[in-house]
């Protein structure tokens, strides 16, 4: 058996990809390619931070289920198994889980966002879960080239975030941790979805019968939205009214400084890893788009 590993990364149209390999899943399987189907959200985000932890027992259970269905390759998709690209548990357990499971190879494969418009897009997107500061992220990325997040979310989800923005120094870790070839798809070529270069790739786009509508794109929140909900984590953290009042005022000047100075720390960003960019999309490119 093949076990297929699509770890996002994040912001890169990871949601639409997953909504079409949940809503084909009937036309994949009959074509060998297992996707656990989920209810409600359609990526393995559960088994995903099981996975993180060390444990192999998701992909076991998964495999198992492959087989039922007479499928020969498993496709795991999450965009927090991203960790993997810094954390050695996960690649344990995907070792354990191979050698329980029977899987036979594994294959890694990543869609790469130019690393400024990633970040524009993950500050936007972290006002769902957490309170993020903007010029803290910016920091992170400049200083260290990753944002982590330990327990972004206390007892009720992945035990870290980690979001990669040194393509190639990340991807070259990979692989060699691993031994297991490595993909890298460019988001801004992807048609007629990011991430389909992965089904070509497999062989199996064709058996994609149905595509999800707009719904299905986790889009970018006005800035409205992504002042209303970072508001709205810092009612969570701060719920006595008085001591909110204190803070309003600080809590907007924070807000206005972060979404007018968005455009130029993603520009900093994308300058600082352009190189490392396109030398991952180059390196890691799959042979059927390689570049000579």
């Amino acid at each position: 058996m093949k076990l297929i590993l699509h770890p996002g990364l994040h912001k890169t149209g990871s949601t639409y990809l997953q909504h079409v390999l949940n809503d084909n899943h009937a036309q994949l399987a009959a074509r060998g390619v297992w996707y656990q189907p989920q209810e409600g959200y359609p990526a393995h985000h559960h088994a995903c931070w099981q996975v993180l932890t060390g444990s192999p027992d998701p992909l076991v259970d998964m495999a198992r289920q492959a087989r039922a269905a007479d499928c020969d390759t498993l496709l795991f998709s999450s965009e927090d198994l991203e960790g993997a690209l810094y954390d050695d548990r996960p690649l344990a357990a995907i070792a354990e889980a191979m050698q329980v499971a029977g899987i036979d190879t594994v294959e890694w494969h990543l869609v790469l966002r130019e690393p400024g418009a990633a970040f524009a897009s993950l500050f936007a997107q972290l006002q769902h879960h957490v309170y993020a500061d903007a010029f803290q992220l910016f920091y992170d990325v400049m200083h260290r080239g990753f944002i982590h997040m330990t327990e972004p979310m206390p007892g009720k989800g992945t035990p870290y975030w980690y979001y990669a923005f040194d393509h190639a120094a990340e991807l070259e870790r990979l692989a060699e941790s691993t031994e297991a070839p490595v993909f890298a798809h460019d988001f801004a070529a992807q048609a007629p979805f990011p991430g389909a270069g992965l089904l070509g790739h497999l062989g199996i786009l064709d058996a994609v019968h149905r595509l999800p509508g707009e719904a299905a794109r986790n889009a970018r929140p006005s800035s409205d939205e992504v002042v209303q909900g970072f508001a709205a984590r810092v009612e969570e953290a701060v719920p006595d009214e008085a001591a909110q009042a204190q803070i309003v005022d600080g809590f907007l000047t924070c807000m206005r400084n972060g979404l007018e100075s968005v455009p130029s720390y993603a520009s900093i960003i994308g300058k600082a890893y352009a190189q490392s960019h396109a030398e991952a999309l180059k390196v890691f490119a799959p042979e059927e788009h390689a570049v000579a």
